[in-house]
């Protein structure tokens, strides 16, 4: 398997060291879209396509439990050693699985999240319903991405070289809405301008964003993280 293939399953020696290096490139829009997911001492959370599992580490802190699944074992295995000392207590449980079909009950996850990983999903809408069954009532969904679309070189650059699908935050919302989560809330950090837009029900606004964390993509694309409600 070649490098860029890894980036969508990553697998072998190549595809530890790739998820090693998503876990330190990937931390300033993840940090960015977890400011906007707020974690309540009881959440138990399912993170899906974990990766690395640095974000598990991260939401661990603040939930009672949380869940990571990934296609890739080798994923699972990093997860795993990241994740260590909170699997031994029991906070954190990491499984191999695919998105299409969780291995879990319904209404079984008060938050699920979705760092850079949609791009990947087969079928998305039918994956946004199986999201939605292992969500409580009122569960939220978090999914965070890197670009908003492909309109712009580096994307095109990635779409070229990897089978991925790039989605921007309307796309997103048209499929959440499809499978009727509510209270669906985009978020769109301009880092150039320093502004977040935030569209909510067709509304858009901008404030003044001052998040502080250095990365080499927020120069040329829009992070979006999208949220809504079951």
């Amino acid at each position: 398997m070649g490098f860029f293939d890894n980036m969508r399953k990553p697998q072998g020696k190549l595809g530890n060291i790739q998820l090693k290096s998503m876990n330190k490139e990937h931390t300033p829009v993840s940090l960015w879209g977890l400011k906007h997911l707020n974690i309540n001492p009881d959440d138990v959370i399912l993170d899906v396509g974990c990766g690395g599992g640095i974000n598990i580490n991260r939401m661990a802190k603040d939930a009672k439990k949380v869940y990571g699944i990934d296609y890739s074992i080798e994923s699972v295995k990093l997860s795993r050693e990241v994740n260590e000392k909170l699997i031994d207590n029991g906070q954190v449980e990491i499984h191999e699985g695919n998105v299409k079909d969780l291995p879990f009950e319904d209404n079984t996850f008060d938050i699920v999240t979705a760092f850079e990983t949609v791009y990947f999903w087969p079928d998305i809408e039918k994956c946004f319903g199986e999201v939605k069954r292992v969500l409580k009532p009122g569960g939220t969904f978090l999914i965070g991405m890197e670009s908003n679309g492909s309109d712009n070189f580096i994307m095109k650059f990635w779409k070229h070289f990897i089978d991925m699908e790039l989605y921007t935050d309307k796309e997103i919302t048209s499929f959440l809405q499809n499978n009727d989560f509510s209270e669906i809330t985009a978020y769109i950090r301009d880092g150039r301008k320093k502004q977040e837009i935030i569209k909510i029900n067709g509304k858009e606004t901008r404030v003044n964003d001052d998040y502080s964390k250095v990365s080499f993509s927020d120069k040329f694309v829009d992070w979006v993280t999208v949220v809504a409600k079951k």
